[in-house]
């Protein structure tokens, strides 16, 4: 597969992942327009990941694994402060219900076809793409079950849990391995790191925030019990 392939790909979809995410806001009990607002912003912060990969100007080529996982976690933390810091994303992000914070996950299915398919096409290595495909088809599809038991509510705190966990687990485990094994030979401009460097920090906080919710359900409920 070409690297001008793999860049578009890449790019189409966070194209749709982004569409998604409006969409996924936009519903509720007060279904309202798609936040255009929040769009734009992620078409521009698309944009300039685009221009700072295509142009390879974004990282040192030879970037350690080290540097290139505190890069991340510096990342996660600046969308950290994007989602809590601006009152309008804030407002709209903790208005969440769990079933839109599940259902976000859901898209994730096709970025693990995706990886899949790099991997069967010689972009990714093999056993890394298969198994980071996989774990990401099934975080996608364990978020819908989830968010589908929160809507029929049929066990599902424990499988909000069992989601959030598993989801979690696989950002975090994907990415140190990007960084600290895989970094050296698939550059540090590779089209991954489009779904690294977009939709994984976001996803990583859907799962907090609604991590967040389920405790403290539970701390309301032993309030009341206690009352």
């Amino acid at each position: 597969m070409s690297e001008f392939t793999n860049t578009g790909v890449a790019v189409f979809l966070d194209l749709i992942m982004i569409v998604y995410t409006l969409w996924v806001i936009s519903l509720g009990e007060l279904k309202s327009k798609l936040p255009i607002g929040i769009g734009i912003g992620l078409l521009a912060w698309l944009g300039l990941l685009h221009l700072g990969l295509s142009t390879k100007s974004l990282f040192p080529e030879d970037i350690s694994g080290v540097a290139f996982l505190a890069i991340v976690i510096i990342a996660v933390g600046a969308v950290w402060a994007l989602l809590f810091f601006v009152t309008t994303i804030r407002s709209k992000l903790l208005a969440l219900s769990q079933q839109q914070l599940l259902l976000l996950q859901g898209i994730r299915v096709l970025f693990g076809a995706n990886f899949l398919m790099q991997a069967s096409l010689g972009g990714l290595p093999l056993t890394f793409g298969i198994l980071d495909g996989w774990t990401h088809i099934a975080a996608g599809f364990f978020g819908l079950i989830a968010a589908f038991s929160f809507a029929t509510h049929t066990d599902e705190v424990r499988r909000a849990w069992f989601a959030n966990i598993f989801g979690m687990a696989d950002i975090l485990i994907v990415a140190s391995t990007l960084a600290l094994i895989l970094l050296p030979t698939i550059t540090p401009h590779h089209a991954m790191m489009y779904a690294v460097f977009l939709p994984a920090p976001l996803w990583l906080w859907f799962h907090l925030v609604s991590i967040w919710k389920l405790l403290s359900k539970d701390h309301a409920t032993v309030q009341v019990q206690q009352a």
